[in-house]
């Protein structure tokens, strides 16, 4: 923050910046002040020009004739706002406050991944391709390269139990005709193959 007081009394220093660089401006007739006017108005140590935590104020020591801010006494301390109006005496000044803009700090950029998400990731990715991959039934029997079972689509039939001993003669066994499950016909076989189409199509599609 840069202040300065700009001379606003008539004379050659009107217009005229006072730069405060210190951090106590002492204005008064003493020798130990850093702007030292010659008028009986003002006290030797008249008032000070000062600036604590980024912000100017002005302090009276109780000078006989005050220090006024925009006409107003100051009564020990007052905080200085720019373009103020500030008079000690009979010299008079305006505040001339110049504060940086605040800097914008730089968007921060994303966290990287650990270690440990990423493993989740590999993971995470490992069950989405099982849950693809629908394994074949065991029961479905041998496949081919393009998981279609290969082989026949007629079921085994089992054969008939022999007649048990003692009844060789046959009459009490039923006929082995009647036992035996009626061979699939061709509307069974058709449905069938078409299943297995359709699973393959599937497949292709996933």
């Amino acid at each position: 923050m840069k202040l300065s007081l700009v001379v606003l009394s008539e004379g050659k220093a009107k217009g005229h910046a006072l730069a405060v660089a210190l951090p106590q401006f002492l204005i008064g007739r003493d020798p130990e002040c850093q702007l030292r006017p010659a008028s009986p108005l003002i006290s030797k140590r008249h008032c000070a020009v000062f600036v604590k935590n980024g912000k100017a104020y002005i302090r009276d020591f109780g000078s006989t004739n005050g220090t006024f801010v925009n006409d107003e006494p100051v009564k020990g301390e007052r905080q200085l706002q720019n373009d103020d109006t500030l008079k000690v005496g009979p010299l008079l000044f305006r505040v001339a406050l110049e504060v940086p803009p605040p800097v914008n700090k730089p968007t921060p950029p994303p966290p990287k991944l650990t270690a440990e998400s990423s493993d989740d990731d590999s993971v995470a990715a490992m069950l989405l391709a099982l849950q693809d991959d629908s394994p074949v039934p065991a029961s479905a029997g041998p496949v081919d390269a393009d998981g279609v079972p290969s082989g026949s689509t007629i079921h085994e039939m089992m054969s008939p139990l022999p007649p048990e001993e003692g009844k060789a003669d046959g009459k009490d066994a039923k006929p082995a005709a009647k036992d035996a499950k009626k061979e699939p016909s061709k509307n069974d076989t058709s449905k069938a193959a078409a299943a297995i189409l359709e699973r393959y199509t599937r497949r292709q599609r996933g």
